[in-house]
């Protein structure tokens, strides 16, 4: 478990990462502030997640902390008038798995060049291990960022007012469709 200073430490290293993919990106300068924000929450949520609530739940810790990072760029989106993918794809890409997914090619490296040798089954567990950990921490990413632009997002950025739009997309007022509000002309 993770004292409250090696927690901001990790955050702080993961803002400087962020930041580093954002120029990297190109990401606009009038954005780094946002990218610095959902990248310093997003790992916070992670890592707060894991060292204290979820316990090894890599999956699920990356599940909400993308999903953080998910629906606040949704919002910012509209304050600095720019898409949010621009800012929410290098705010988490320090959550990707490198370990695990480094340990999945080596392993499956020497599973291919092992020839004639047998292989011991441990082994072969813990590449699978590592390759289904990497796979399904990605997909968290990626529904996390994903789901919250899908169902918040309008149109534009433009000359919206964020407030008003997560307030109806949250409250969900029933809409009438286009066909019961036409009248049929005889």
């Amino acid at each position: 478990m993770d004292t409250t200073f090696e927690i901001i430490v990790k955050i702080f290293w993961a803002v400087i990462v962020v930041l580093g993919f954002a120029i990297f990106f190109n990401t606009p300068k009038r954005t780094f502030w946002v990218v610095a924000l959902l990248g310093a929450l997003g790992f916070g949520v992670k890592t707060i997640l894991i060292s204290t609530v979820m316990e090894g739940q890599f999956v699920l810790a990356s599940l909400a902390g993308a999903t953080v990072v998910g629906i606040l760029g949704v919002y910012f989106a509209h304050r600095v008038h720019t898409p949010p993918i621009v800012f929410t794809i290098p705010a988490v890409i320090n959550m990707i798995p490198g370990k695990h997914g480094y340990e999945f090619v080596i392993g499956i490296l020497k599973l291919v060049t092992a020839g004639d040798k047998d292989v011991d089954f441990r082994f072969f567990l813990h590449v699978m291990n590592s390759g289904l950990s990497a796979s399904f921490i990605l997909l968290a990413l990626t529904s996390g960022i994903i789901f919250p632009i899908l169902f918040l997002n309008t149109k534009s950025v433009k000359n919206k007012d964020p407030n008003k739009i997560m307030k109806n997309e949250l409250i969900r007022r029933p809409k009438i469709s286009h066909y019961k509000r036409s009248k049929k002309r005889i």
